[in-house]
């Protein structure tokens, strides 16, 4: 992927870090997730997922099951036959996963966190990488395009702190030179707060790409609460 650019240091809110011991609730929860996806023009993709689910202790760690419960698809009117297919879709989502003492997904893709500003440099990282080859391309737009495909792998992986989260919020900017003497910006903001517990209350993504007029917006909010 290349060398991680080292971004100075980010304004951070709140602590950042383990939160205590947590706890494993013995009731049920019900997880919901928001993905937003913009599009041209202004328009956007909204995806609404919840699932019901539950915490099992084993010998290995804790074991987190669940099956989806709800969902519910927001699109503009040209797009309802994707929409359709979506809303009929059935996504696993996270489960099942197994948690670590700390409340980590073990055998995660995503990389241990280790606080905010540290996810924030990973997504500029990707998203710096993913326009190298802008020189490349003919027009501004494709770039931003490329931009927001990258965007939304980023906000799609599932973070390793998803059930018991790193407390905190950074967020950063970055101008990037584009073809053509245009200029354009990429910016990335993620917030976490946690429960009772440690447990997860709210978790939330989002990577903005713009050049000139033109910006799209990618966004995942993630929320959980006992049944």
């Amino acid at each position: 992927m290349g060398a991680i650019v080292v971004l100075p240091t980010l304004a951070l809110a709140g602590p950042v870090g383990a939160t205590g011991r947590i706890v494993i609730p013995a009731r049920q929860f019900i997880l919901r997730r928001e993905l937003e996806r913009g599009l041209a023009g202004g328009a956007s993709l909204i995806v609404t997922r919840e699932w019901k689910g539950q915490f099992e202790a084993g010998p290995r760690g804790t074991r987190v099951t669940g099956e989806q419960i709800a969902s519910t698809v927001a699109a503009p009117d040209h797009l309802e036959p994707i929409a359709a297919i979506e809303r009929e879709r059935r996504d696993a989502g996270p489960f099942p996963a197994l948690l670590d003492s700390a409340g980590r997904l073990i055998g995660s893709r995503t990389q241990q966190a280790e606080g905010k500003a540290a996810a924030v440099r990973t997504a500029i990282a990707i998203l710096e990488q993913a326009g190298k080859s802008a020189k490349d391309l003919r027009q501004a737009k494709q770039f931003l395009s490329r931009l927001a495909e990258s965007a939304g792998a980023f906000i799609s992986a599932v973070p390793a702190d998803l059930f018991f989260p790193v407390v905190g919020e950074a967020h950063d900017v970055r101008t990037l030179e584009l073809p053509g003497g245009m200029v354009g910006e990429v910016s990335v903001w993620l917030a976490s707060r946690s429960g009772a517990g440690g447990l997860l209350d709210l978790f939330e993504r989002r990577i903005t790409t713009r050049i000139g007029e033109d910006s799209r917006l990618s966004r995942e909010t993630w929320r959980l609460r006992l049944a």
